[in-house]
């Protein structure tokens, strides 16, 4: 390896994304099967999935660098290290870590100016939604759904995005103290007490169906089942990456429309 890494697998959905923004994503050799930004890397070869990976396909591709996500992809980063793979692991919480991301991958590939300006510009776009945030008549009660089985609330970048948007998440301090999935589970108890106004979804690549929602116990009770406000939103938005600001943006607009 010289320099800089000239052959990375990017087994973080965002990487990819963001690597192109940095002008790099020519370097990319690799990516994970549920990867789907920018458009022009879904032809590189698809080494894995997100939590279950062949240690063999990837190092085929001679990576001098594996980049990880989320302790869901531990176990594989532990057989890539026995393996002698150089990996950088991830673990993004709130939405402040994309900004970290940025700039470490900047650093990384050579880019570091190319990165302190997407850091600007993301941070002045989403600013500009927080504004409009702010400026709504009503602040929507919000409770984002990350599953179904047990019901797990959304992590700290979401809930991050919900409050830019002008929302308020009903289980914000849960989102911003729990990492892991566990560490945010609500009990079918509290989902019906915190009478909330909207419901968004995004069930970790299962189809979002309201009508599961309508046939929990007690569900007639709650505020956004009564109007209807119960929406699918975008796989995407769980993944620390580029596409921040384009979804608060997304909430922002729908958050208006619930006014």
């Amino acid at each position: 390896m010289g320099r800089y890494p000239e052959r990375i697998v990017a087994l973080a959905a965002e990487v990819p994304g963001i690597l192109a923004e940095l002008d790099a994503l020519d370097r990319v050799v690799g990516i994970s099967a549920y990867t789907t930004h920018p458009p022009e890397a879904l032809d590189k070869p698809k080494v894995s999935g997100f939590q279950h990976g062949s240690v063999d396909r990837i190092l085929a591709q001679e990576p001098d660098l594996v980049i990880l996500t989320s302790t869901v992809q531990a176990n594989l980063a532990r057989k890539l290290g026995a393996r002698g793979a150089t990996l950088i692991h991830l673990h993004p919480h709130r939405l402040s870590d994309v900004f970290q991301t940025i700039r470490l991958l900047g650093n990384v590939v050579g880019e570091a100016a190319r990165a302190e300006a997407l850091v600007h510009r993301l941070s002045g776009e989403l600013e500009a939604v927080r504004g409009r945030g702010r400026a709504l008549a009503r602040h929507p009660r919000v409770y984002f759904e990350e599953w179904m089985d047990p019901l797990v609330a959304g992590i700290g970048w979401v809930s991050d995005l919900v409050e830019i948007a002008g929302g308020y998440d009903v289980f914000r301090a849960r989102a911003t103290a729990g990492r892991l999935a566990q560490d945010r589970v609500v009990s079918l108890d509290e989902w019906r007490q915190a009478h909330f106004d909207v419901m968004l979804a995004s069930w970790c690549g299962k189809p979002f169906d309201p009508a599961v929602v309508r046939r929990r116990p007690g569900a007639e009770t709650v505020p956004a089942v009564r109007t209807g406000r119960l929406y699918a939103i975008d796989g995407s938005i769980l993944e620390c990456g580029v596409r921040v600001a384009e979804h608060a943006r997304k909430l922002l607009a729908l958050f208006e429309h619930c006014q």
